[in-house]
């Protein structure tokens, strides 16, 4: 969350670990637990970053897309 965002108290907001998270989804692929794993909502810079440590490629990023809300730069990155 941005500092500042209204209804987030900034002591129950929880820093993300990309690396890490990422990491146990791998295993969790690895161990034939899912077929395929995948992200939301990443920002293409988000995307390029988590793919530079990335192992097993995200097999798809949840975005919103629409006629007013395209993303054509965060389409391009997978």
């Amino acid at each position: 969350m941005k500092k500042g965002s209204v209804g987030f108290k900034p002591e129950n907001l929880v820093a993300t670990d990309i690396t890490s998270t990422w990491k146990a989804m791998e295993a969790q692929y690895d161990a034939g637990k899912a077929r395929a794993i995948g992200v939301s909502n990443f920002s293409s810079k988000k995307l390029s970053d988590l793919l530079d440590i990335a192992r097993v490629p995200p097999a798809v990023n949840q975005v919103e897309c629409h006629p007013s809300w395209q993303q054509p730069k965060t389409a391009r990155v997978l």
